[in-house]
């Protein structure tokens, strides 16, 4: 099948749900927003669909279709999931099972005569699961977890399925995670269509009584990428840092939304752009941040609305969110200018619009400390130690020539660890875009930690057979730090297991557990910016990846394997 499909299309969720119930906005939607029976304002702010496990399963077919829908006011024709922008939010419970069948009904791939050989699957695609700590590899006979190291040839090619099972482990941190697909070489183009959605794995965080009261919110910050017809069919549409549009928050541009004074929210944040960063602020309002990343805190951490810097989600950040409405009246959620390393600044824009009407609902926020769990207990100097003291050092490095000359030319070739004919698979040269004539390579020492890792000599991108994977030993305790050795700001994400971080730039921070990181910018070879983090390789074994979360940038090799032994 490769015909064209519309959202109505998939309304009727019946066919494809296995297992599980469709939960309507109204319950989702605990406290409500102008309750009082009085005339008010209409939100425009709309929910995605939202499935929840019954019976402790959550059984639901992805469908990768075309589609004809409007964005933003204009049509547009895309790759999407189900015909819909975002995807559906899939809700379970830790301890409970997840259960994704992916059919892909794209058309066939186009001919093309791409050098980047990997660049030529733009209908192929796998699916990857951004936050869960799942099983990497396959879990049953023709029964995947989250497998995402498919050749081009391997994926779920068109006119093919792949059924997935999640099973979720009981003390599975709560919060917020989401879906995309992950094919190297596909990712951006398909990301930018708008595949995606968001998962929700609930727990002793939502049992909190002022938490499971409030109204939960899911918002998608999406920036679908499409030209003057509506399409977006070449590699170039993602490769330009100013080729994402503004966001929109679950396919729509600028919601309202209406709540009552005094009113508590969770609004679960998910930044599914594939390159900009968001710097949140809400006009007059204080952000209460009570997981980042799926990672419960027991203290939830406050951004004002009056300084330079707010809640800063880099692409593929999640933040869960408690808000308190003020006083009546108008309010903006924007993202303010930052400064990401590009050559210009991401401007500030308003997302969405806020009213506070109504008669007042007095809710209270809660108090500390919150549900942490066991897994996400503070890795000590004496844990480390007790496991060897094992360190990495790894390095993410956009590799090009200031002057412009091609990579062949030193300095950029003496940074590279090129074997013969693999030039044109490293490089993406079609259209002269900001890519040109740059190798985005993952490097590291080797491929085992030590007391004393070194530094990387030459550098290859993933594509690249002379590309390094790391080999971890189950159940192993390592601090890595990630260097980032361009002006951009990097995001580093792993998969599988989230990471505390410990220091950045060298300098001791106040802990926190993530699974995404924006790298400090301006780094530079000879003096590189850097993270470093403690992690805990547990539960799982196999083969998964990390990388940088600027999708064209992972698309071209700016990653790299972790396999679990």
């Amino acid at each position: 099948m490769s015909q064209a499909y519309t959202r109505r299309d998939f309304l009727n969720v019946s066919w494809k749900l296995g297992a599980g119930a469709v939960l309507p906005a109204a319950l989702v939607a605990c406290g409500g927003s102008n309750t009082s029976g009085e005339p008010g304002t209409p939100e425009t702010f709309v929910e995605p669909l939202r499935l929840v496990a019954r019976d402790g399963v959550l059984d639901y077919t992805l469908r990768m279709v075309y589609a004809d829908l409007h964005l933003n006011g204009k049509p547009v024709h895309l790759r999407t999931y189900n015909a819909m922008v975002p995807a559906p939010t899939l809700q379970v419970r830790a301890g409970e099972t997840l259960r994704i069948r992916v059919v892909n009904d794209l058309p066939p791939n186009p001919q093309s005569t791409e050098p980047a050989e990997h660049l030529r699957y733009m209908n192929s695609a796998n699916l990857h699961t951004h936050g869960l700590h799942v099983a990497p590899g396959l879990v049953g006979e023709n029964l995947y977890g989250d497998y995402v190291v498919d050749s081009s040839e391997s994926a779920v090619q068109p006119g093919q399925s792949r059924q997935h099972q999640y099973a979720i482990v009981a003390d599975h941190p709560a919060g917020t995670s989401w879906y995309h697909p992950h094919l190297h070489g596909a990712t951006a183009v398909q990301v930018g269509s708008g595949m995606a959605g968001a998962i929700v794995i609930t727990g002793p965080l939502d049992d909190v009584p002022e938490i499971a009261a409030a109204r939960d919110r899911v918002m998608m910050f999406q920036a679908p990428i499409f030209d003057a017809q509506g399409k977006l069919e070449s590699f170039s549409q993602v490769a330009n840092p100013d080729a994402e549009p503004a966001f929109l928050i679950n396919g729509v541009r600028r919601p309202t939304l209406v709540l009552r004074p005094g009113q508590v929210e969770r609004w679960r944040l998910i930044n599914a752009g594939i390159a900009n960063y968001l710097n949140l602020a809400l006009e007059k309002h204080s952000l209460h941040l009570i997981a980042l990343d799926s990672c419960p805190r027991a203290q939830p951490q406050v951004f004002s609305p009056d300084t330079a810097e707010g809640l800063v989600l880099a692409p593929g950040n999640r933040a869960d969110i408690l808000i308190q409405a003020g006083a009546p009246g108008r309010y903006v959620l924007s993202t303010k200018s930052y400064d990401m390393g590009f050559p210009a600044l991401l401007a500030e824009d308003i997302l969405a619009d806020i009213v506070v009407e109504g008669v007042p609902l007095m809710m209270a926020l809660p108090a500390s400390p919150l549900p942490v769990p066991a897994a996400l207990k503070s890795i000590s100097d004496e844990e480390l130690a007790a496991h060897g003291g094992l360190r990495r050092n790894i390095v993410l490095r956009s590799v090009f020539n200031n002057s412009g000359a091609p990579l062949t030319e030193a300095p950029a070739i003496d940074a590279l660890d090129l074997p013969p004919g693999e030039l044109g698979q490293w490089q993406y040269q079609t259209d002269a875009t900001f890519l040109s004539d740059t190798a985005f390579t993952m490097g590291a020492g080797g491929k085992s930690a030590s007391t004393h890792p070194p530094m990387p000599q030459r550098l290859a991108p993933f594509q690249s057979h002379r590309a390094v994977c790391q080999t971890v030993a189950l159940n192993s305790v390592e601090e890595w730090t990630v260097y980032n050795m361009n002006q951009v700001q990097h995001p580093f994400h792993i998969h599988i297991n989230p990471f505390e971080v410990v220091k950045i730039n060298g300098l001791p921070v106040k802990p926190f557990w993530s699974d995404t990181i924006g790298l400090p910018r301006n780094g530079t070879p000879e003096a590189p910016t850097s993270v470093t983090f403690r992690t805990r390789f547990t539960d799982f074994s196999g083969a998964y990846v990390m990388h940088c979360h600027i999708l064209a940038h992972e698309d071209m090799g700016m990653m790299q394997i972790v396999e679990v032994v």
